[in-house]
This record gives C-alpha cells, sequence and structure tokens, in this order.
C-alpha cells in the first residue's frame, strides 16, 4: 500500500513536472516579438536581427536594398519580407544558411552569390533542417537557387530561380535536394541554370507543378531518389532534357516534356529505373522523347507522343516493360530498338502510321502494327542515312517489310492497336508548351 502511495506520488510530479515545462515553452513562443530591419529601424541589416532575435520570433524585413547579407540561422525564427526586400551577397558566397532547426522564409529577393568551385553558393541553403519552409522567393544570378542537406519534410513553393546563363562548369542547379526526403516542391519555376531540379538520395519526395526552361543541361535531373511524385511539371528547351537514374517506383503523371532538342537530347531519359509508371505525359518536338536503357517493371500508359523524332528507344536491356494506351502522332520514327529479341509489350496504343482496318467496328485493329521499321535501324547503324528518309526506296524498303518481316523485332507489335487515340490523351496539353521564351 506504501509502495502505491510512493508511486503516485511520483507520477504526479512527473506529470506536474511536465505541465509546467509546456506552459514554461507555451508562455515563450506566447511572447514572441516581431523584429523589424529597415534603414532607419534599430536593425538595419538582417544580421544585426538576427543575433537579438530569441528562438520563436519573426523577423520582418522592410522594403529595401541590403547589401552584402551573408546570415547563419541556429534558432527557429520566421523571416518575412514586406514588399519583397532585396538581399545582396556581392558575389562572395551563400546569403541565408539554416542549420539544425526549423525556419520560415518568405516574400524576399536575393541576388549575387557569387560562384566556387569548392562550396555550392546558394540563395539559401538548409543544413539537416526539418519542417522549414521557404516560399515566394526570387533568386537572381545565384549559383545555386535552393539548396537542402539532409533536410526532411520541408517546403518549397512559389520560387522563382533565375540563374546568371554562365558556363556550366561556372553554374550550379536552381533547386537542389541531397539526403532530404519526404519534402515537397511544388509552383516553383527555374531557368537558366545547371541542371533546373536536383534530386540525389532523396525518397519519397512530391514534385508538383513547376517549370523548368532553358536550362545548362537537365531540366530535371534525379539519381537514387525512390518513391517520389512529379506530377504537372513543365520541362522545356533544356540543352539535355530530363534524366532520371538509379530509382525505383517513380511516379511520372501529366507532365510536359518539350523542345529538347539536340545531338544528346531527350525528352526522358530513363537509365535502370525499376518498377515505375510513366503515364499522362505529353512529350512534344524532342529528338527522343523517351531513351530507355536497363528499365525494369515499368509501365507506360496514357502518354502522347507528337512530332518527335524518335518517339521511343527502347534498348535490349529493357525487360518486362508495357506500352500500352498510348497515342503516336507525327513521330519520325515510333519505335527503335537495338535489340532483334525484346521484351517490350504493347497493347492497344494509337499509331498513326498504322494501315490496318477494323472490319468489326470495335476500335481496334484487325491485323497486329509492327512498329519498328527497317530504316529506323538502317539510321540507328548509319545516321547519315536518315538523308533518304523520304525517298522511294525507303517506301519500299517499308512495304516488303510489312508482306516479310525478317529484319525487325518478330516479338515486337501491337497485335491491337487503336484506330484512334484514346480520350484521355488531349492535345491541350500543348497550350503549355506555347509559352514565350524568357
Amino acid at each position: 500500500m506504501g509502495r502505491s502511495r510512493t508511486l503516485h506520488r511520483i507520477l504526479g510530479l512527473r506529470t506536474g513536472v511536465t505541465i509546467v515545462l509546456l506552459l514554461v515553452l507555451a508562455g515563450s513562443f506566447a511572447c514572441a516579438e516581431v523584429v523589424r530591419v529597415c534603414a532607419g529601424c534599430r536593425f538595419a541589416t538582417l544580421e544585426s536581427a538576427i543575433r537579438v532575435a530569441a528562438a520563436g520570433d519573426t523577423i520582418v524585413i522592410e522594403a529595401g536594398r541590403y547589401n552584402s547579407t551573408h546570415v547563419l540561422i541556429t534558432k527557429p525564427l520566421t523571416i518575412i519580407g514586406n514588399d519583397n526586400p532585396i538581399l545582396d551577397g556581392g558575389g562572395t558566397g551563400t546569403v541565408i544558411t539554416v542549420r539544425s532547426v526549423p525556419v520560415s522564409i518568405r516574400n524576399v529577393v536575393i541576388t549575387n552569390t557569387g560562384f566556387s568551385s569548392l562550396d555550392e553558393y546558394a540563395a539559401i541553403k538548409l543544413i539537416e533542417s526539418t519542417a522549414s519552409t521557404v516560399e515566394n522567393i526570387e533568386a537572381q544570378r545565384c549559383a545555386f537557387g535552393v539548396v537542402l542537406y539532409r533536410s526532411s519534410q520541408c517546403i518549397l513553393s512559389n520560387i522563382r530561380c533565375e540563374g546568371t546563363s554562365a558556363a556550366e562548369s561556372l553554374s550550379g542547379n536552381g533547386i537542389h535536394l541531397w539526403k532530404s526526403p519526404s519534402c515537397r516542391i511544388k509552383h516553383c519555376y527555374v531557368a537558366h541554370h545547371r541542371d533546373g531540379l536536383y534530386f540525389e538520395f532523396s525518397r519519397h519526395c512530391s514534385i508538383e507543378s513547376n517549370e523548368s526552361v532553358a536550362n545548362m543541361r537537365y531540366g530535371l535531373h534525379f539519381m537514387f531518389s525512390d518513391s517520389n511524385a512529379y506530377r504537372n511539371n513543365v520541362f522545356r528547351s533544356n540543352a539535355a532534357g530530363v534524366a532520371v537514374m538509379y530509382s525505383r517506383n517513380v511516379l511520372m503523371d501529366a507532365n510536359v516534356f518539350a523542345d529538347n532538342w539536340g545531338p544528346s537530347s531527350y525528352g526522358l531519359l530513363l537509365k535502370d529505373i525499376n518498377q515505375s509508371r510513366i503515364s499522362n505525359n505529353v512529350f512534344d518536338r524532342n529528338t527522343v522523347a523517351i531513351y530507355m536503357e536497363g528499365t525494369d517493371g515499368t509501365r507506360f500508359t496514357t502518354n502522347l507522343f507528337r512530332a518527335n523524332g524518335w518517339a521511343l528507344k527502347a534498348l535490349g536491356s529493357c525487360i518486362g516493360d508495357t506500352l500500352e494506351d498510348n497515342s503516336f502522332v507525327a513521330n519520325t520514327f515510333d519505335v527503335m530498338t537495338n535489340a532483334y529479341h525484346t521484351e517490350l509489350i504493347c497493347r492497344r496504343n494509337y499509331w498513326d502510321q498504322y494501315r490496318g482496318y477494323d472490319l468489326d467496328h470495335d476500335g481496334l485493329g484487325d491485323v497486329p502494327h509492327r512498329p519498328v521499321s527497317v530504316f529506323s535501324m538502317l539510321v540507328e547503324r548509319v545516321p547519315t542515312a536518315v538523308l533518304l528518309l523520304r525517298s522511294f526506296v525507303v517506301e519500299l524498303l517499308t512495304y516488303v517489310e510489312r508482306v516479310i518481316p525478317s529484319l525487325i523485332p518478330a516479338a515486337l507489335l501491337d497485335p491491337m492497336p487503336r484506330m484512334a487515340p484514346p480520350s484521355s490523351a488531349t492535345p491541350s496539353h500543348f497550350d503549355r508548351t506555347r509559352q514565350p521564351e524568357i
């Protein structure tokens, strides 16, 4: 009985201490202050305001230009710009660095980080920060825009990064994540950087409604980043297109890949991608819409391939991939492979080069379609042969191969191709690719 009372007293004491601590913490945040920064204020620089601010305080930066700003934040703060103040790095380093605490930064213009071959100078750099929010930020003439290192559950929203258009070796990435899982990047615009969006070892992220345009290498580049979802993004006029590597369980849905032209340019390059889904995307005017190497168990459904050089290049290392309910319209070549034996499965796709018929009017062709042409395989081996593209000899080869297929992969065919495009592949997606150049 005595032991029971003693135990109750101990538990009661601990509960009381916990309540007191919670009240103290709540009181400290309830008393959070607003610290203002302006030319005529007590604090004329963001650095001086951060030194005196307490954890949980809000710092409001009034309109104006603040030169040579370089700050380190090691306590949880909210930083808000009033009428888009400009923080100028003076060309010498990262402007805002956050370490080991959650922060909220919004409504600020950041410019002039300079460039270093030894460090990633960025407008904002988050290091081991959890649940931070960066929104309504404009990064101008910065090597890197926003960089996250080992930072999780962060939200990047409404960020505009415009790089310097310097040489690739003198530029960085617009939005860069390294070992930063469960983050959300939405409504961002990135242009004139090395890579627009870059992710490495960053899993379970959501990337939606962003636009990556005219970057010097890739509009999107990620590696070792499993279970990420990319929805409603636009990747346009990037030098090498989009590169997706060494990842699994990737979802790419309702994106636009457009105007990625060049000898080594792709709408979407897939390298060692497993068990992923590419659906409802538009591939419009790319040298190669999709280039696949080492993919395994990936499904391509209801995508629209329009006016590309090659709609799909699938190497022999691809195993168990499915091409279903897609539309191929006005491409120079629809499908190319370097292997006579291929495991690519084709079902119910629409091919504008199909010359079959539909006697039972069920919307599906009565004879199979072979999407690989002899001439496409010839061009792959001898690129200069493309000069014969519209010649009578090519037409003759095509008709002979349809009658007696012997050089193209025998197993690669669509047994019942669609007679019309599926309704989900609508040309309305193209409106997102008609924006003026920057």
